[in-house]
């Protein structure tokens, strides 16, 4: 008797913060709606690939409990501190001085994953932008990556109103078209329009203490953290 395999959409973010429903909570709400996944793991970056925004992140430990906060009321949602993990494994047995020029990408982590844990079959949920550049070759070991989820990928995007917006869909049709795989049902590559999505930006929520604003971007509870921990633009400020 075949065992049924799990099914786990991979959603790595920078998480820096996690903003609300015009953000990443929409997004991974809508993700956690989908019947054909029984989990939606969350994957925040622990150190970024480009030199140039390595340090300048809040940290990590306080971006892993922003997600659990902001994520703790769903049920089929998973925050994971795997690129940690893949990370610290990398650095095992290696001299102090080189750590800093370790880089772990989504191929190490993605085999990483397969490895521990054979049994489940992962899917990698991807923004419009960061498909066109995995599709257009733009990723390190980009087409590595595709097959080790064995071009199973769900690409979200916003609801179209604009012109600009209609030629992106028709960039990630061909880009879909190029790298899907086809059975007697589906693509393995779905488009999924993401109804709350907006242009909701974390950086917009790192450059400011108007609350107002705030209240747009970031759920209260994750407000609440940013100011008790004195993160982004609250850094400097005084009670």
């Amino acid at each position: 008797m075949n065992q049924v395999r799990k099914r786990v959409c991979l959603f790595g973010t920078s998480a820096d913060p996690p903003t609300g429903r015009g953000g990443h909570l929409g997004i991974v709400t809508h993700l956690a709606s989908l019947e054909e996944f029984d989990e939606v793991r969350i994957l925040p970056v622990y150190k970024h690939m480009f030199e140039s925004k390595r340090g300048k992140q809040a940290p990590f430990s306080s971006r892993i409990e922003m997600c659990r906060i902001l994520f703790q009321n769903e049920s089929k949602v998973v925050v994971s501190e795997a690129e940690r993990i893949c990370f610290e494994n990398a650095a095992k047995n290696t001299d102090e001085s080189k750590k800093t020029s370790i880089r772990v990408g989504t191929a190490d982590l993605l085999t990483m994953l397969i490895s521990n844990e054979p049994e489940v079959d992962f899917t990698l949920a991807l923004g419009a932008d960061t498909f066109i550049d995995l599709a257009n070759g733009k990723w390190r070991r980009g087409d590595e990556v595709i097959e080790l989820v064995r071009h199973r990928m769900i690409v979200f995007r916003r609801k179209l109103d604009t012109n600009d917006l209609i030629e992106k869909e028709n960039q990630i049709r061909q880009c879909i078209a190029k790298w899907q795989l086809l059975n007697e049902s589906k693509s393995s590559i779905q488009l999924v329009t993401v109804p709350s999505l907006n242009d909701t930006s974390s950086s917009i929520v790192r450059s400011t203490t108007n609350e107002f604003v705030l209240s747009n971007l970031v759920t209260s509870p994750i407000l609440e953290y940013i100011k008790q921990n004195k993160l982004y633009a609250f850094a400097n400020t005084t009670e």
